[in-house]
């Protein structure tokens, strides 16, 4: 009898702590979220990519995508920057020339200027290549694609010579 009793009791207060449980989430989490509004915070407010700047938009192919004469036709400013050591081990990607560079667009920088999203701190057993070329759209020109080169030839494009993608570029300009 007692034995009956005991499991009684214990049948009775699992059954109580599940249905507490169940009370604590619908209480907690399920009701507030059938009565509540969504707040500013929580809706997005912000431009459609349709009301975005047009040079925010790309119709068409991407434009790392685009044959090499296209990325060229549609930059506004390609750069030739070298990597130049600092004194705390940084390689600064230093813009020497501007390959490319339409009168009538602004680019902040300037000969001579540190590309900083082009420099680094090296790693042991990697090569990063002599210097970098940057590809610049629109204007304000907003950076678009780089690529590293070594010695006179930018493996990345098929290791075309420098000389060869500079004369393409003044061909386009």
């Amino acid at each position: 009898m007692i034995r009956k009793f005991f499991e009684g009791l214990t049948f009775g207060a699992g059954f109580a702590l599940s249905f507490l449980l169940i009370a604590w989430l619908g209480a907690g989490v399920v009701i507030p979220m059938l009565f509540t509004k969504p707040s500013e915070a929580t809706v997005r407010s912000g431009p459609s990519f349709s009301e975005l700047p047009s040079s925010f938009e790309e119709p068409g192919p991407q434009f790392h995508e685009l044959p090499l004469e296209e990325q060229i036709k549609k930059a506004s400013v390609i750069a030739l920057a070298r990597y130049e050591l600092a004194p705390d081990g940084k390689q600064k990607a230093i813009i020497k020339e501007f390959l490319k560079k339409d009168p009538n667009t602004t680019i902040y920088y300037n000969v001579g200027d540190e590309y900083p999203s082009g420099s680094f701190y090296p790693k042991e057993k990697t090569s990063y290549g002599d210097g970098v070329i940057v590809f610049f759209v629109g204007s304000p020109a907003s950076m678009r694609m780089s690529m590293s080169y070594t010695g006179d030839r930018i493996h990345s494009l098929g290791d075309i010579t420098l000389k060869l993608f500079r004369e393409k570029c003044e061909t386009d300009a």
